[in-house]
């Protein structure tokens, strides 16, 4: 009976905490005009933007502290290398360039860089990735404040490893 106590003893604080983390629904993105899906949280806003080299869609968190920016280079900057295009990119978002490494999700290669900056007055933490995908240039990054990103790591790693070439539904069916 004393180690019955014991058992419950320790496993109750494993309940509570179990209890007092809600359950994340995730929703997921097809692109065709990126050759990408993913997923991200449900109800994060999304929001298209297009300037002279990049056409992205944002999502962004409902409390604004993270989002995740899904760009494809086009026009003359489509002729970029992943590697400048994370310089590119890092001089859109005002924030440096570190030591860049290769890593691959679900067969996409990219070239991939982390670090903290400033983008207007805020301090903010990202992980930013370059690749050439089935002929263009796809940029992504996950960005937000340093308490954001560290809280909301394990969701951020779940959208950074859900990404993977897109598939029509109909070759996803089968």
């Amino acid at each position: 009976m004393k180690t019955l106590f014991c058992v419950l003893a320790l496993l109750l604080p494993l309940s509570l905490r179990a209890q007092s983390e809600p359950e994340i629904h995730y929703e997921s993105v097809r692109s065709a005009q990126y050759q990408l899906q993913y997923e991200v949280p449900a109800g994060w806003e999304q929001v298209r933007q297009t300037n002279d080299t990049t056409v992205a869609l944002l999502h962004i968190s409902p409390d604004r502290n993270l989002m995740l920016y899904i760009g494809q280079l086009h026009g003359a900057a489509a002729r970029m290398t992943p590697d400048q295009a994370l310089y590119h990119l890092a001089e859109q978002f005002g924030v440096p360039v570190n030591k860049q490494f290769s890593t691959t999700y679900n067969g996409i290669r990219f070239l991939e860089t982390t670090g903290t900056g400033t983008r207007d007055g805020q301090l903010l933490r990202y992980d930013a990735l370059a690749a050439r995908h089935q002929g263009h240039v796809l940029l992504i990054c996950a960005s937000g404040t340093p308490d954001a990103f560290r809280n909301h790591e394990p969701l951020l790693h779940h959208i950074l490893h859900s990404l993977s070439p897109y598939k029509t539904r109909r070759a996803a069916a089968r």
